[in-house]
């Protein structure tokens, strides 16, 4: 991640990333003040030194900085965090060695400069740190640097542990803000990307138009349908149901009473359709079926079924106060691995189940007919 470059994928990333940012600058501004004054109460015991009037500055800076914050960019916003942050790690070290809060300063300068400019950048900062605290740590070992008080005096003090813990407070809290937005704002990408992954997956497998599978999820299906017979010696059974005169209620209604006929067929089929099987629209008004079972149902039990599905799709329905008589045709195929050698596959499977529902159509007509 390099923020200063990814800036520009999105405006909602820009709106989180300068929400975050803002937040941090606020709340160093709160704390910038009761910092900088417990920076000044040192001075009875320490004197004045370089590292009180930055921190005067940088309250300054800062307190501009939070009135201005939404006229400026998130370009100058970020690098000014960088530029406080280093600045008061770099002074804490140099004016107060371990007795200072440098070292949690320059963490979290360095945490923002990994975020803001990506990873190899944050590692050369950390090296160039951690050269320069071995430095000012070798000038304070021999003598050559030496803290303007004396490290027992400074360590009884209200005012040496009012320091500490502002001064500790202030670059932990800001990093748990930082880090806190940011794991937010992935949290939710990560929803919406999950939702949106749903949401095309539903849209990739379902008739736009009955909200129930379509044929290529169908297809899909029924291969493995057939697999699954083959390992354990299953039943499969395909159910081809179509719609009777469906032409004719287009052509006497509009095609929008067609479509509603559609959606309330595929309703009916789905009431009558178990949660272990699987209803399709294929395309026009033919709708398949796909039923497994470990045994091989009885001429009984597979009119029982042929019956419940003509019961649920053998209903008048209402369009704009005019009854459409609907009705239709439903022929199926069974498939077993060994007792069904003549079916080779699926497509031989739904060839079968398309020629018997022509025979139940054949039927009909002949009925009407006579």
């Amino acid at each position: 991640m390099q923020i200063i470059k990814d800036i520009s994928i999105s405006k909602r990333w820009e709106n989180i990333l300068t929400a975050s940012i803002d937040k941090i600058i606020i709340f160093l501004t709160i704390c910038a003040v009761p910092a900088t004054l417990a920076s000044i109460s040192r001075i009875p015991m320490s004197g004045l030194m370089v590292s009180m009037f930055l921190h005067a500055i940088i309250s300054v800076a800062l307190i501009a900085t939070t009135i201005y914050r939404k006229r400026l960019s998130i370009n100058f916003k970020m690098n000014f965090i960088l530029i406080v942050t280093s600045l008061v790690a770099i002074a804490g070290v140099y004016n107060w060695g371990l007795l200072g809060n440098g070292m949690l300063w320059s963490i979290l300068s360095i945490i923002f400069i990994t975020l803001f400019y990506g990873i190899k950048v944050g590692i050369y900062a950390s090296i160039v740190f951690a050269i320069y605290v071995s430095i000012i740590g070798y000038l304070y070992v021999n003598g050559i640097l030496e803290t303007s008080v004396d490290p027992v005096s400074y360590l009884s003090s209200v005012s040496g542990w009012l320091t500490a813990i502002l001064g500790s407070l202030i670059p932990l809290t800001s990093s748990v803000l930082i880090i806190g937005s940011l794991y937010l704002a992935a949290k939710q990408a990560l929803l919406q990307l999950d939702r949106q992954r749903v949401e095309i997956t539903i849209l990739a497998e379902q008739d736009e138009l009955t909200g129930i599978y379509n044929s290529r999820v169908f297809h899909s299906l029924l291969e493995q349908s057939i697999e699954r017979a083959k390992r354990h010696n299953g039943w499969v059974y395909l159910v081809n149901i179509d719609l009777d005169n469906f032409k004719s209620i287009n052509d006497n209604y509009g095609h929008h009473a067609g479509d509603e006929v559609l959606k309330f067929t595929a309703k009916q089929l789905l009431e009558v359709t178990r949660d272990e099987d699987t209803i399709c629209r294929i395309g026009g008004d033919e709708f398949l079926m796909l039923i497994e079972s470990p045994t091989k149902y009885s001429n009984q039990q597979l009119d029982i079924i042929i019956n419940r599905i003509k019961s649920a799709i053998n209903i008048p329905y209402i369009y704009e106060g005019t009854t459409i008589e609907i009705s239709g045709s439903i022929g199926y195929a069974e498939y077993n691995a060994v007792e069904t050698p003549n079916l080779k596959d699926k497509e031989d499977i739904l060839k079968l189940a398309d020629r018997e529902m022509y025979k139940d159509k054949q039927r009909l007509r002949a009925q009407q007919m006579s």
